[in-house]
């Protein structure tokens, strides 16, 4: 037999987290310095490890920035002579490697702050297809498409 509960709306629920590594870095006096994952859920926003434990509510919200960037990596294999010294020539090192893929989301309220979330191994284009149809629902834009004279910060 059916319930009478009205289906979840699962369009303004979203979690960033495991498997992928998602961590919150500071930035809002109600979060703190640190956490996990990415939550937004009934109206707030925030981190948790299961669930939102912390967060802010979203109508504080001015907009959201994702950005993309890329660190570490080598072109080409790495060769050294530790041991020359010693009278023995070792070659080896590190084979060339990619570098590593980090996406950040900052999330502006209207009283200037900006909560940071790092997202590692995945592209800003991941991170906005998840995004979009929650903030797209909440009304909330993306920083680059706030107007200079609208912006908080």
């Amino acid at each position: 037999m059916g319930t009478n509960r009205a289906p979840s709306d699962r369009s303004s629920t979203l979690k960033i987290g495991f498997p992928v590594k998602c961590h919150y870095r500071g930035g809002h006096t109600s979060l703190g310095k640190h956490g996990k994952h990415l939550w937004i859920n009934q109206g707030m926003v925030g981190y948790g490890e299961v669930r939102l434990t912390h967060g802010f509510p979203l109508a504080d919200v001015s907009s959201v920035d994702v950005k993309e960037r890329e660190f570490g990596g080598t072109d080409e294999q790495i060769f050294f002579a530790a041991g020359a010294a010693f009278g023995g020539l070792r070659r080896g090192g590190a084979p060339a490697s990619r570098p590593k893929v980090m996406t950040d989301i900052t999330v502006r309220t209207k009283d200037g702050q900006e909560a940071l979330w790092v997202i590692e191994g995945r592209r800003a284009d991941w991170v906005q297809k998840r995004l979009t149809p929650v903030l797209k629902q909440a009304g909330i834009p993306y920083h680059d498409d706030v107007l200079p004279m609208d912006r908080t910060t």
